[in-house]
């Protein structure tokens, strides 16, 4: 077999994604308009209506962190 030089095959290592990006770019007709809502109410969702949805959790109390010791030397070096 022939032995194909080494510039030949960086030119297409180099070559292939590029134009594979180009083809992709030129494919595309370009970047999707948003989405958005004419109207915008503050505590609306658009998900279900809030009265259909599960009862929240019930709260439960949380206990305060232990004090901790009034040591100033964060390390745990003997000196």
């Amino acid at each position: 077999m022939r032995s194909v030089p080494k510039a030949v095959l960086l030119l297409a290592a180099l070559a292939l994604p590029i134009a594979a990006v180009l083809v992709s770019f030129a494919l595309t007709d370009g970047p999707r308009t948003p989405q958005v809502p004419a109207t915008v109410q503050i505590g609306s969702s658009p998900g279900p209506d809030p009265t259909t949805s599960a009862p929240p959790a019930p709260t439960t109390e949380i206990p305060p962190p232990a004090p901790g010791s009034d040591d100033d030397d964060d390390d745990d070096d003997d000196d």
